[in-house]
């Protein structure tokens, strides 16, 4: 079976649109700091097998910046990601991952019916980017045959819109990766991963947190913004 991996989905939205040139500079309001939550389901077809679901969850932290105009613009950093297992497979990032993602700046934009919407582009190609001598992000595929390192390129593509909800934003998202095969550490990935492409669709949701809380203040399980909370 070849191992189920996809890329992270992290929350960006598409730039701002210029203000009008008459319009009068007005200072934006003090930024507010928001814990969030990301949720996301696909489905992956594997040969003989048949379709299977994937799902994979982000806790992250996110400067909120409210705009003159009514746009927001929010300024993420991941804190934690979750694979669930897929038929004994089980996919996770490898070490140093996670703190080597950079701080993700998105602009929303808002939308007549009120809610804040957009679209985005991001991801990464060859550049070894945990910096562990291997090209692209390094990803551990636990499997009962075919376990190991895999190496990959990435591109997600995100459609999102949201609502402000008690003082915070709760959202639906789109999301489609794309993900290259740069190499592995052991022959049988090699042989069995290739390239693929997987849609998802998903939901977040962001409630304000005190200043100074950062990725260590809150446990998975009390996560603010997390499932029934």
């Amino acid at each position: 079976m070849r191992p189920l991996t996809h890329a992270l989905c992290a929350l960006t939205l598409l730039a701002l649109p210029a203000a009008a040139p008459a319009a009068p500079a007005v200072p934006a309001a003090a930024p507010t700091l928001y814990a969030g939550y990301q949720e996301v389901v696909g489905e992956k077809t594997v040969p003989v097998i048949g379709a299977l679901k994937t799902r994979n969850r982000v806790w992250f932290l996110a400067e909120h910046r409210p705009q003159p105009n009514g746009d927001v613009t929010l300024v993420q950093r991941t804190c934690q990601v979750a694979f669930d297992r897929v038929m004994g497979v089980q996919v996770s990032l490898g070490p140093g991952l996670l703190a080597a993602l950079p701080p993700v700046t998105i602009p929303l934009t808002r939308q007549p019916d009120g809610s804040l919407g957009g679209g985005w582009t991001h991801g990464w190609g060859r550049e070894d980017l945990e910096r562990d001598g291997h090209p692209g992000a390094t990803i551990v595929v636990d499997a009962p045959m075919c376990g190991g390192r895999l190496y990959v390129a990435s591109q997600t593509t995100t459609k999102a819109r949201v609502r402000p909800n008690r003082g915070g934003l709760d959202g639906r998202l789109i999301v489609s990766v794309d993900q290259q095969v740069l190499g592995a550490d052991s022959a049988c990935l090699r042989a069995a991963s290739e390239d693929e492409h997987l849609d998802q669709t998903g939901w977040l949701r962001l409630v304000p947190v005190p200043a100074g809380s950062d990725c260590r203040t809150f446990s998975r399980a009390a996560w603010p913004a997390a499932p029934g909370r």
